[in-house]
């Protein structure tokens, strides 16, 4: 049952949401773009347009510099003294658009009830939600909202671990993160585990200059084939002898998968098990030659490395050095940063209110998956604040997030603005007031299990937990 206050904010977020809906669009169409420095001034300008938001909402605003020019906009909602606390964190900052969209990434559009354009999904209208919620509360808030929102999450987030540390008066009882996706459109979602990664570029270097292919071509060493057959040895070998993992997460389907990548080949059955619980070696970028008649002296991959849980970064930095350690001296690995596997599963009384939360909106408990992603801001938070952030994706299944036409369903983002209320309704009950819940999920075999909520969802083969 709804009670009368939440049900006062729930009818008031509704009633203002075609307004809403406007100044997203105009947010949206802001290329906050972080990675491309011809977009500096529109990534402060997409700061100033969040702080501005919220101050001419009684929330008191302040814009944190980092040391690389991208603000940390901080913006704390009163509550009445003594109230507990809770952080929202997201990011304003974009991915650069890329070919293949169907309109243009900064002009957006609606179409059938979806969004189109950079940046709603993955983040500006995931953390806009939670900012239309606050909004409609009436008076102050049930608990002091601390909203964190960076400008360089989708570089690595730097400088946000020395703001986050800067900060006074942090004292949450949830941190709360939205930049992941539901698990089917009507299942609200807690993400539980991540992926780690490691940021690298393989470097083929023979020496000398390019020669003519016809004349030197089966004499000379080719980097390109040296540089394929480095990336064949990392793909086959470099997580060979990992620790399997098993998880109490929902399986998504090869189908559902799919669908998130369509027209995309993939890699045999269980895919969701590829993504979350093992780790990968991706090419995200390759350089050699002109594409003229000669071989060139020097080929270079960029590469993204997924981690599993449980791994540690610099035992895998160590092993694929001993991998590629025959090639020397042809053959350089330079890794340029990296961002453990991290556990999410909130704790008992949080796991309880967003439970609670998603009873009185959609009817059902959320469903926990894990993430084959990694957002760095999430182990940032955790050491800092000392507590797990619920992540609680509001994203579309196919929300293209990092790819052409990125979307966000209107109906799902409004689910997600009436959720995030509920949750701080509930956020701010007793501690204690009610039994942990029990569920009982069907296995992947199709028996019954019984969990409590907030016990930890992994455990090492063979090990109990």
């Amino acid at each position: 049952m709804i009670p009368p206050a939440l049900g006062a904010v729930l009818a008031a977020a509704k009633q203002r949401q075609a307004r809403r809906l406007t100044e997203l669009l105009d947010w949206l169409a802001i290329p906050s773009v972080s990675a491309d420095p011809r977009h500096t001034d529109d990534v402060r300008r997409a700061a100033r347009w969040l702080a501005s938001w919220q101050r001419a909402r009684g929330a008191t605003v302040d814009l944190r510099p980092t040391r690389n020019g991208r603000d940390v906009v901080v913006a704390r909602w009163p509550a009445a003294p003594g109230a507990r606390q809770v952080v929202i964190y997201g990011h304003y900052d974009v991915q650069p658009a890329g070919p293949g969209w169907s309109s243009h990434p900064f002009r957006p559009v609606i179409r059938d009830g979806v969004i189109y354009a950079r940046g709603a999904n993955d983040d500006k209208g995931q953390l806009f939600a939670h900012l239309c919620a606050l909004d409609a509360w009436p008076g102050v808030l049930p608990a002091e909202v601390v909203v964190i929102a960076e400008g360089a999450e989708e570089v690595g987030s730097p400088g946000f671990a020395q703001v986050l540390g800067e900060l006074r008066g942090l004292r949450p009882t949830a941190v709360i993160v939205s930049d992941t996706e539901r698990y089917d459109d009507g299942t609200p979602t807690v993400t539980i585990g991540q992926r780690g990664r490691l940021a690298a570029s393989l470097t083929v270097d023979t020496g000398g200059t390019a020669v003519h292919a016809g004349r030197l071509g089966g004499a000379v060493v080719d980097p390109s084939l040296v540089l394929a057959e480095a990336l064949r040895i990392l793909q086959a070998e470099l997580f060979a002898d990992a620790v399997a993992v098993r998880s109490s997460a929902t399986l998504r389907t090869d189908n559902s998968i799919k669908r998130a990548a369509p027209g995309r080949a993939t890699i045999g059955r269980g895919l969701d098990k590829r993504i979350t619980l093992r780790g990968s070696v991706g090419v995200t970028q390759l350089v050699a030659g002109t594409g003229g008649a000669s071989l060139p002296s020097r080929a270079v991959a960029t590469l993204d490395v997924r981690l599993p849980p449980r791994s540690d970064p610099a035992d895998v930095v160590l092993r694929a050095r001993r991998l590629l350690s025959t090639f020397a001296p042809h053959v350089e690995l330079r890794f340029t940063g990296g961002v453990p596997a991290i556990e999410t599963a909130p704790d008992d009384f949080v796991r309880q209110a967003v439970h609670q939360a998603c009873i009185a909106i959609v009817g059902r408990p959320p469903v926990d998956v894990r993430s084959g992603g990694t957002i760095p801001a999430v182990g940032i938070l955790s050491r800092a604040l000392r507590i797990r952030p619920l992540l609680l994706g509001f994203g579309p299944p196919a929300g293209n997030a990092h790819g052409p036409d990125e979307a966000m369903d209107i109906a799902g983002w409004a689910a997600g603005v009436q959720l995030s209320a509920a949750l701080l309704s509930a956020l701010t009950r007793p501690i204690g007031a009610e039994p942990v819940p029990v569920l009982r999920r069907k296995d992947h075999h199709g028996g019954i299990r019984q969990f409590r909520c907030g016990q930890l969802p992994v455990q090492l083969e063979g090990e109990g937990r």
